[in-house]
């Protein structure tokens, strides 16, 4: 987990997203660099030092892509933060080395392409300068950390942009990819385990693995849950309160007039402006052969551009709002049905449209929506009570923390009580983590209410410990049986163990895998040719037979039901780039220059590290 952060922090996008991330300890870091006062630094790289606050600025950025992922090791994960520091300023000094720089537009055109401060696919100032503002931080400084990160990404690549594969690199990944083995292998079945299982055997066993015997820390908690859904049962709205909502929401329950459209095209191009009068020429005559009576699906498959609408007689289909270009929409529009347009002028070039399908706009009347209408009504009335509850249900959890009973007496709320459930899962509203986190929380296992969880937009919930449950070894005679049964399936896969290497031993001593396997009844598959991705042979088998290049020496397999096997590679046959391969060749080679540049570039820095004026302070037991 931890290796995929290190490896995957390169490149313009990992930069985006570190900025992305840091945004919320920006100012916090920033601060820190100019004022750390006599605080010990834990690096320095240079002139440049590096205090707590930057580290656990650091720590914080990492931890966030590591959310949902289970538990981390906080300890080796501040250690990588650390060196992640080191290395990017040693990047960052290196780039100022070498006089690059990045100019301001580039600066600002890269800030305007983050989503994060987008909206409908567009740069949005006013919420990139509300986002900096809730942060406490200035635009200069963003933009600072941003030129920062893009400098670092052109020193980058300009070592890894050099690296380059050949074809002939390409290749030899084609034949290892395509590669075929020839195999033949003897399956020994699971053997059957002889003998009883001692009361001692099963008593060592469950001395030596008592971790494997534990029931999980488990919790009963007490609970009040808070939905809107319940609070909008509670609205009771009259006749006028509907039918003015309905009037309110009117928009919601009117489908918008739909159009089918025809047209002929006369293409131009745009690059032969010269061409224009000759396709205004060709589309009035095609108009004027419409007007004297031909049909328009006729002319359109014969005369028209669009080849793909030609066929269905210049059909187009139901046409909605915003799907065509402007001039094309506002002509349709405005045409009557069965109605000829006249020329209209598009990127494309000039169109002739017809009208041959009117859909009206039509609303729902009220009485056919009654019941949407009311439920609409309930939860939109509803949702400042469920917030004004959710405010009161907070304050009386936090007053009386030693009990639920004056929040549920104040809300008209019942409490409920849970089934048991583990950290790790439970049923209902206990499968959401964020309310088995609550439940396991230090304030809860200690006796007060936790703070209000909330599930989705519409829920809220308030827990208490009702019991708590540790996690403790089961007793033996409960898992008795459970222990006999492992100890025999251990048994008989050792002795399957034993039995395979006897027979190794034979065949090494000059008999063949055909003699052995018959003597024991084992069958035999093979001889027969396999690639890396069969599926038609046991996974491990695959792996083994592509894990040697000695021929003709036995291999035992262990393989998953306890099962056995004994393999034997006969051949090795290298693939070919096929001509499908060569589709893919240059993005082969694409893929290993991309590789290479990055081992080259880790090189790098790994030697400039070993160089360069670091200092790490040592921590500390």
């Amino acid at each position: 987990m931890l290796q995929a952060i290190r490896d995957k922090a390169q490149g313009i996008f990992a930069w985006a997203m570190l900025i992305l991330v840091g945004i919320p300890f920006a100012f916090w870091g920033i601060n820190n660099y100019f004022d750390s006062g006599k605080e010990a630094p834990v690096a320095v790289v240079g002139d440049r030092e590096f205090f707590e606050r930057d580290l656990v600025q650091a720590y914080q950025q990492d931890l966030a892509n590591l959310v949902g992922l289970g538990d981390v090791d906080e300890k080796q994960l501040k250690r990588q933060a650390l060196e992640r520091l080191v290395r990017d300023e040693l990047i960052a000094q290196a780039a100022a080395g070498e006089g690059l720089a990045v100019p301001d537009t580039a600066v600002r055109a890269f800030i305007q392409t983050l989503p994060y401060f987008q909206t409908d696919g567009k740069f949005d100032k006013d919420k990139y300068n509300v986002m900096l503002s809730a942060q406490g931080m200035s635009s200069p400084a963003f933009v600072e950390q941003v030129k920062r990160a893009l400098l670092m990404e052109q020193f980058q690549r300009g070592i890894t942009d050099t690296a380059f594969a050949t074809r002939q690199q390409a290749e030899a990944f084609f034949r290892l990819k395509n590669q075929e083995r020839e195999i033949e292998f003897a399956t020994l079945p699971l053997a059957k385990a002889d003998g009883e299982v001692s009361d001692a055997a099963v008593d060592e066993y469950y001395r030596s693995h008592q971790e494997a015997f534990q029931s999980p820390e488990s919790v009963t908690v007490s609970f009040l849950s808070l939905s809107l859904d319940d609070v909008a049962r509670e609205v009771k709205p009259t006749e006028e309160d509907l039918r003015n909502f309905y009037e309110e929401q009117k928009a919601a329950f009117t489908t918008e007039e739909r159009r089918r459209v025809s047209h002929i095209l006369v293409t131009v191009d745009p690059a032969k402006p010269e061409e224009e009068s000759a396709a205004l020429a060709k589309i009035n005559q095609i108009r004027d052969r419409l007007l004297k009576g031909e049909d328009f699906a006729k002319v359109a498959k014969e005369a028209s551009d669009d080849r793909v609408s030609a066929e269905k007689g210049g059909d187009l289909g139901m046409v909605a709002k915003g799907a065509m270009e402007p001039n094309f929409e506002k002509a349709a529009l405005a045409l009557a049905q069965g109605a000829v347009s006249e020329p209209v002028k598009t990127s494309f070039g000039y169109h002739l449209i017809k009208v041959t399908e009117l859909v009206p706009a039509s609303t729902k009347p009220y009485e056919q929506v009654k019941d949407e209408v009311a439920a609409g009504f309930r939860r939109n009335a509803a949702e400042n009570r469920f917030y004004d509850l959710g405010q009161k249900l907070t304050e009386s959890a936090f007053e009386h923390p030693d009990t639920l009973e004056p929040a549920a007496q104040a809300l008209g709320l019942k409490v409920e009580e849970s089934q048991p459930f583990t950290r790790d899962g439970g049923g209902g509203i206990f499968a959401e983590e964020a309310v088995r986190k609550a439940a396991f929380s230090e304030e809860v296992l200690g006796g007060k209410n936790s703070d209000p969880v909330e599930i989705g937009a519409d829920r809220v919930v308030v827990l208490r410990l009702k019991e708590h449950r540790p996690a403790e070894v089961k007793p033996l005679p409960e898992v008795r049986g459970e222990i006999v049964a492992r100890l025999r399936d251990q048994a008989a896969r050792d002795k399957t163990r034993s039995m395979a290497e006897a027979a190794i031993k034979a065949i090494q001593a000059g008999k063949t895998l055909g003699e052995v396997a018959k003597v024991h009844h084992w069958e035999v598959t093979g001889p027969l040719m396999i690639k890396r991705d069969a599926s038609t042979v046991p996974a491990p088998i695959v792996n083994a037979a592509f894990g040697t290049r000695e021929l003709d020496r036995p291999n035992l397999v262990a393989l998953e039901n306890g099962d056995h096997a004994i393999l034997r590679l006969t051949a090795i046959r290298d693939g070919e780039a096929s001509p499908e391969a060569d589709k893919g060749m240059e993005t082969v080679r694409q893929s290993l220059a991309r590789g290479a540049g990055q081992k080259e570039f880790a090189a790098f820095v790994a030697e400039m590290r070993r160089h360069a004026d670091v200092y790490i302070k040592p921590e500390q037991d």
